[in-house]
């Protein structure tokens, strides 16, 4: 039954992968661009807008809807999260997803409170982990960020990366050598590098932190006026309030990151999470999430 149940997941890798992950020579080969002439947005880390770090699971995407840093290395598109303030420390597990069109080799910056690189997480830090049953081969490494040290976390690639590839195995090869059977003679893909790709923050808290709410008013406490006792009259009931109505425009970082989620969610065929993102980002005051969620269906 394991033998059956191996071979079954090999199979379906090797449907998942297919095309996502062949060799790139010949003429159906992904053109590779790693340039990026677009502007950066920020000549500071403080100046960056940041995604807080909520829920299980984050997918998100870096794609030309994505803001532009400059970097020690050069510029390169990013994505940034922060720990949400009522964790002390979170587990993080970040992976980069292997497909046809390429991958998006990360480097990972933890920034303290003041916004300075403490930490970075180089490409050969990460593993290699192969395509299974249910996902794609991907890059990937655990971390873990802590509120008073690394709150802060920017995720690029950097013109060095963008140039480079990665060949991973066959599916094929990887079931022969888990059946102990003869290597069939299948070409290893070879996946390149790009400046876009999408990726997946899994997350986990270790510690929780209790902190003060920023917004309490503190009342005055004051002498307590005389009670004056006054003749009873029956209540009216009282008007039902109208409705709140959002009219607060929201940033474009996060109109952004709400479309990069509602993307990333049709890309993996789950409408009911694509719609859940729509809903939410329609409630938080989005004028694009609705647009590009049919325009998205609509390809």
């Amino acid at each position: 039954m394991k033998i059956i149940k191996t071979t079954l997941a090999a199979m379906l890798a090797a449907s998942l992968i297919g095309c996502a992950a062949s060799p790139t020579s010949g003429n159906n080969s992904p053109v590779k661009d790693v340039a990026i002439t677009a502007q950066a947005c920020c000549t500071t880390y403080s100046e960056f807008s940041w995604v807080p770090m909520q829920g299980s699971e984050i997918d998100f995407v870096v794609d030309e809807y994505s803001k532009v840093g400059m970097f020690p290395e050069g510029k390169s598109y990013f994505a940034t999260f922060v720990l949400p303030q009522n964790v002390e420390r979170m587990q993080v597990d970040l992976k980069s997803w292997m497909k046809s069109s390429g991958v998006f080799a990360p480097k990972v910056m933890l920034l303290d409170p003041q916004f300075q690189p403490v930490e970075t997480i180089s490409l050969e830090d990460f593993d290699v982990a192969p395509s299974n049953l249910f996902s794609l081969s991907s890059y990937q490494k655990r971390f873990t960020m802590e509120q008073s040290k690394t709150p802060y976390m920017v995720v690029y690639s950097p013109f060095e990366y963008r140039e480079g590839q990665i060949q991973i195995p066959h599916p094929e090869r990887v079931r022969a050598e888990e059946l102990g059977l003869a290597r069939p003679m299948v070409t290893d893909p070879v996946i390149q590098h790009q400046k876009f790709g999408s990726l997946t923050l899994d997350l986990k808290p270790l510690n929780l932190r209790s902190y003060r709410a920023d917004q309490v008013v503190q009342t005055p406490v004051s002498k307590p006026a005389p009670v004056v006792a006054a003749p009873v009259v029956a209540a009216k009931p009282a008007p039902q309030a109208a409705p709140a109505v959002i009219s607060a425009k929201m940033l474009p970082e996060t109109e952004a990151f709400y479309n990069a989620q509602i993307k990333a969610a049709v890309e993996k065929n789950d409408m009911q999470k694509a719609l859940r993102l729509l809903e939410e980002a329609k409630r938080a005051g989005s004028a694009t999430a609705e647009s590009t969620f049919i325009n998205l269906i609509k390809k």
